[in-house]
C-alpha cells in the first residue's frame, strides 16, 4: 500500500470490520440495564460480549479474530484485586499517622503509588486480552514486566511534567514500542519503530492554539504591571456567591484592565479549541503507530483521516442534543400538567430521567462512538505482505491466568474496547 496516497496494491490484504451491527444495540441495552440493577457486577459479562461481538466481525486477511474471555475471569480478577488494594489504601492511610513528617506528602505519596499500580494494571490487563485473543487458531500473546512497564511511564511522566508537555508524544512513542516489542502472535514476536517525532507536529498544535496565545497575553499582561500584578485587579462580585470575583472597574480603560479581558478572553476561547483538537490528535497519533507495526516481513499500512475520529463524537453530540431537547421537552408537560393537577413530580422525573437516560446513553455511546471509531481504524488498516502470515505458528503457550485484567478495573483504568494496537 503506498501509504501517501492510501491505494491498497494488488497483493495487499485487508482488514475488514462488518459494517452490520445487529445484536450490538440489545447487547448494549441488556449490558447497561443488568448493569444497573446488579450495582455494576454484570458490567463484567457485559464487557465479555462487548469484545467478543467486535472480535469477531473484525477479519484480517478474511479470518475474522475470536476473543475467548469470560466474564466469569474478569469478575474473580476484580475481587483479587480488591483484596490486594485494600491493604495498600490502609498502609497509605496508616503512613501518615506512623511517620507525621510524611503527612505532608501524603497525598503525593498516595497519587504517585496509584498512578503506578494503575500503569501496572494497564500492562497486565492488555496482557490478557491478548492471551484471549485468537486469530486462525493462533493464540496472541504479551510477555514483557508490567513493573518494567509501570517504572517506564512513570519515569516519562515525571519528563512530561518537567518539559510542560513536550515530551509527551515521546512518551507515548515509547510505552508504544515496548507494548508491541512484546506482542506474541504464535511463536513470533511483533515489532515496532514509533517515534515521537512522527506525531510531535500534531502534538505542539496544542501549544500553538491554546497555550501559545494565553502566555502572550500572560507575558504582556506582567509587563504592562511592571512585572508586579496589583493585588486587587479581581475583587468580589458584588451580590455574587462567595468566592466569585470580576475584574476590578477601577482598571477599565487601562492597558491592565484591557489586557486582563482580552486574556480571559482568549482563555474562555483556547482552551475549548484545544479540546477539539484531541481527536484530531488521536488519529494521528493511531495512523502512526499502526504504520509502526511489525511481524516479521509482514507489516500494517494506514490511510486513518482525522475526520474519521471527529465524525462519530459529532454525530454522538447531535443525538445527545436531540435527546436533551426532546426530555426537556416532556418534562416541560409534565411539570404544566402536575402544576395543574396540584401535585409534585420532580423526583419522578428525576428517577424517570435517570432510569431512560443512562442506558440510552450507553446504547448512543457503543453504537454511534466506539462502533464508528473501531471501524475506521480498521477499515483504513491494510495487511502488507500478508502471504507471509502463513509462515506464523501456533504456539504451546496456555491462555494465562485470568486474573490479569482484575487490578485495571479495580483501578478503573481498563475498558472495554481498546481502539487500536
Amino acid at each position: 500500500m503506498d501509504v501517501e496516497t492510501g491505494r491498497r496494491a494488488p497483493h495487499d490484504a485487508a482488514v475488514t470490520f462488518d459494517p452490520r451491527l445487529n445484536g450490538l444495540t440489545w447487547l448494549a441495552l441488556k449490558g447497561a440495564l443488568l448493569s444497573l440493577v446488579t450495582f455494576g457486577i454484570y458490567r463484567f459479562w457485559y464487557v465479555t460480549d462487548i469484545r467478543r461481538f467486535f472480535w469477531s466481525r473484525t477479519a484480517v486477511d478474511g479470518s475474522p479474530a475470536e476473543y475467548t474471555g469470560t466474564g466469569k475471569e474478569l469478575f474473580l480478577g476484580f475481587l483479587v484485586a480488591l483484596a490486594i488494594l485494600v491493604p495498600v489504601y490502609l498502609g497509605l492511610f496508616a503512613l501518615s499517622f506512623a511517620a507525621p513528617a510524611l503527612a505532608p506528602f501524603s497525598v503525593v505519596i498516595s497519587f504517585v503509588t496509584l498512578f503506578l499500580l494503575g500503569q501496572y494494571a494497564i500492562y497486565r490487563g492488555r496482557r490478557y486480552r491478548a492471551m484471549r485473543t485468537l486469530w486462525r487458531g493462533i493464540r496472541l500473546g504479551q510477555d514483557g514486566s508490567g513493573l518494567a512497564y509501570a517504572a517506564r511511564a512513570g519515569a516519562w511522566w515525571l519528563l512530561v511534567f518537567l518539559t510542560f508537555g513536550v515530551a509527551f508524544p515521546f512518551m507515548r512513542a515509547s510505552l508504544e514500542r515496548y507494548r508491541i516489542n512484546h506482542t506474541l502472535v504464535g511463536t513470533s514476536r511483533m515489532t515496532s519503530t514509533a517515534r515521537g517525532r512522527s506525531v510531535l507536529g500534531p502534538w505542539l498544535l496544542f501549544y500553538v492554539v491554546a497555550l501559545g496565545p494565553l502566555i502572550w497575553l500572560g507575558l504582556a499582561l506582567l509587563a504592562a504591571a511592571d512585572f508586579s500584578l496589583p493585588t486587587d485587579l479581581l475583587v468580589p462580585r458584588p451580590g455574587g456567591k462567595p468566592g466569585e470575583t470580576i475584574l476590578n472597574p477601577a482598571y477599565a480603560g487601562s492597558n491592565i484592565g484591557l489586557i486582563a479581558n482580552t486574556l480571559l478572553f482568549a482563555t474562555a476561547v483556547c482552551i475549548p479549541a484545544a479540546l477539539l483538537l484531541i481527536p484530531f490528535y488521536r488519529a494521528r497519533e493511531t495512523r502512526a503507530f499502526m504504520r509502526a507495526a511489525r511481524l516479521g516481513g509482514v507489516r500494517l499500512a494506514s490511510s486513518l483521516r482525522a475526520r474519521d475520529f471527529y465524525w462519530p463524537y459529532i454525530v454522538y453530540g447531535l443525538s445527545l442534543l436531540g435527546i436533551f431537547l426532546a426530555l426537556g421537552f416532556v418534562t416541560g408537560v409534565m411539570v404544566f400538567a402536575a402544576q395543574n393537577a396540584g401535585v409534585s413530580v420532580i423526583h419522578w422525573i428525576v428517577i424517570l430521567a435517570y432510569l431512560v437516560g443512562l442506558p440510552l446513553f450507553a446504547v448512543l455511546y457503543v453504537r454511534l462512538v466506539q462502533a464508528r471509531l473501531w471501524a475506521a481504524v480498521a477499515t483504513s488498516t491494510v495487511v502488507v505482505n500478508p502471504e507471509e502470515l502463513a509462515a506464523v505458528l501456533a504456539s504451546s503457550r496456555g491462555a494465562g491466568s485470568g486474573l490479569q485484567e482484575g487490578l485495571a478495573d479495580a483501578l478503573d483504568v481498563g475498558g472495554a474496547l481498546q481502539i487500536g494496537l
